[in-house]
This record gives structure tokens, C-alpha cells and sequence, in this order.
């Protein structure tokens, strides 16, 4: 069972699954999704319709990948903030509790959840404290909050895991390097002036593929031990303002960068992980290396 199987990574983890001999269910709150899996209609802000899709598919694994995004920090309030995500949560895990109690259970979180770490802590590993900056990072603490209750109290078999930035194929638009990436297409097609566009460029982030991501969450599920978390991430801090030259490069255009806003008191400036953990007990390393990402990522705006 995946939630948020209608997201940038639900269809890609559903492609995995089923690739690897899943039968696969997922939940949406939109019915006529097109993915490799039996959907079921529901709102997991509702407790009894979660219910009854967890009743109907009976599943072994749940992957929770539904939440609000960074992208939505604009669009919502601070009460849908601590409603959405944690609720959502809190839902699917007493459902899941009622219903199929034995079910591994893989908890998708962020990196968000370090907020500001000192470059002499980098690359982050995941005994650092919780320490959130922004309302997406409280949602997810509060997340792992809850899970980490259902693993102490009921022994549910609860695993979490921190992606750092995911980039590839499918991103959505109001992502960071999707905006980036249509600019570029953009300025590639003729459509737009030679500039491209971003708040600042000051900041540097570790950046994993999409396709990695799923076959780490995948990695996990099989061998990680419940109760525990792990990062995903390449261990590597890419400025921001690489990523737009790496585009340009690729779309074989030249263009002014302009930086159209400051920095501000939430501002993360580097963040790098480290995936020791993962690798030792899965063996996972990345396939896909930055520029394969961003080349396939800024396919999707090309012609």
C-alpha cells in the first residue's frame, strides 16, 4: 500500500514495487490515476475512509509517502500545517494498527527535520538532533513523533527514512531545479530571454535521484530494522547556483543568472547527509549521478 501514489515519487515507487513482484494498492484522494496499481479513493484526514481502504487491501507494506510539500508553504495556513501531514499520519497508523498490526510500515520523512546543522556536523547523520526551521520540517517531526509512539507502545514494525532533496524526471513545477530546469527549456526554445531567474544562489544542497530514492525506500523495507531511520542522500553539497550552470550547459544556451530575492532567517545555507547507515546494512548506493538527473529532468521541458 502506497500513499500518495499520484505524487512524483508514488508513481515512481509503485513502478518499483510492481517491477519486483508487488501486487500494489495505493491510496489518493482522486480516483483515475494512471499507475501500476490497484488505487483506492480516500482521504487519509479521514480516519474511517483510511480504514476501509487499509480493510480492502490488506497489506503487508505500507509506504507513507503522502504529505504536504515544501512547495505548499505559501499556499496553506499554520493550522493546515499541523492538521495535514501529522494527521494524515496519525490515521494511517492507528488504521493500520486495527487492521494489520504485523504490516512493515516505512515512515518517509526529510532532511528538513535537522534544520540548521554547522558545517563542522556535515555530512549529518541521523543521531543529530531534531531541530526543525520551517513548518514543513515541524510536520515531519511531528511524524516521526508519532511513529516512533506506535513503535514503543504497540511494537508496530515502524521504519523512518530522511530523503534530502529528490531531483529527476516528473519533479513537480514549483520544485526548486523544475523551475530552474524550465527556464532553461524555456531560454533553449526561444520562449524566454536569456536570464534566468532565482531568489538567491548562496545556498548548497545534497541531491539525490528520484530513481535512487525508491530503490533505497525498497532497500529498507527489506533489511532495515524497525524502530530505526535512515538518511537518503549522496553525501555531497551541490550550490544551487551549479545546478543552473549544469542546465545551461546541458541545454547547450548561455544566460544571465539573476537573484531576485535575499536570504532569509529560515534559509538553510549547506546541507549534505551521510548514508553510512543505509549502505551498511543495505548495501544501497546511488545509480544515477547529478547531471544524468538534471538531463533528464530538463528533457521534460524540451520539445
Amino acid at each position: 500500500m502506497i500513499t500518495g501514489i499520484s505524487g512524483f515519487v508514488g508513481r515512481y515507487m509503485a513502478s518499483y514495487a510492481a517491477r519486483h513482484g508487488a501486487m500494489v494498492f495505493g491510496i489518493s484522494r482522486r480516483a483515475g490515476i494512471d499507475t501500476f496499481a490497484t488505487v483506492l479513493v480516500a482521504d487519509l484526514n479521514d480516519a474511517s475512509a483510511t480504514t476501509h481502504a487499509l480493510e480492502v487491501a490488506e497489506p503487508d507494506v505500507i509506504i507513507h509517502l503522502a504529505a504536504l510539500t515544501p512547495a505548499n508553504s505559501l499556499e496553506v495556513s499554520l493550522q493546515t500545517w499541523m492538521t495535514g501531514t501529522p494527521l494524515a499520519t496519525l490515521n494511517l497508523l492507528e488504521a493500520a494498527r486495527c487492521c494489520c498490526s504485523e504490516a512493515t510500515i516505512l515512515i518517509v520523512s526529510s532532511s528538513a527535520v535537522y534544520g540548521h546543522v554547522p558545517v563542522d556536523r556535515l555530512p549529518i547523520t541521523e543521531d543529530y538532533p531534531i531541530q526543525p526551521v520551517t513548518m514543513y520540517g515541524v510536520s515531519k517531526a511531528i511524524q516521526e513523533l508519532l511513529a516512533m509512539r506506535y513503535v514503543a507502545e504497540f511494537g508496530m514494525r515502524i521504519i523512518r527514512v530522511r530523503p534530502f532533496n529528490l531531483v529527476g524526471p516528473g519533479e513537480p513545477r514549483a520544485m526548486l531545479t523544475s523551475t530552474l530546469a524550465m527556464q532553461v527549456a524555456a531560454i533553449a526554445r526561444g520562449m524566454q530571454p536569456p536570464v534566468v531567474r532565482m531568489r538567491h544562489r548562496a545556498t548548497s544542497r545534497d541531491f539525490t535521484d528520484v530513481r535512487d530514492a525508491v530503490a533505497a525506500y525498497w532497500a529498507i523495507l527489506e533489511r532495515g530494522d524497525a524502530g530505526a531511520v535512515y538518511n537518503v542522500c549522496s553525501g555531497v553539497a551541490t550550490p544551487i547556483g551549479e545546478i543552473v550552470e549544469q542546465l545551461l550547459q546541458l541545454a547547450g544556451v548561455s544566460a544571465l543568472i539573476e537573484e531576485t530575492g535575499l536570504l532569509a532567517s529560515g534559509d538553510i545555507l549547506v546541507q549534505a547527509g551521510s548514508a553510512t547507515r543505509l549502505t551498511a546494512i543495505t548495501g544501497w548506493q546511488p545509480a544515477f549521478d547529478l547531471t544524468t538527473s538534471l538531463r533528464d529532468l530538463l528533457a521534460t521541458f524540451m520539445p
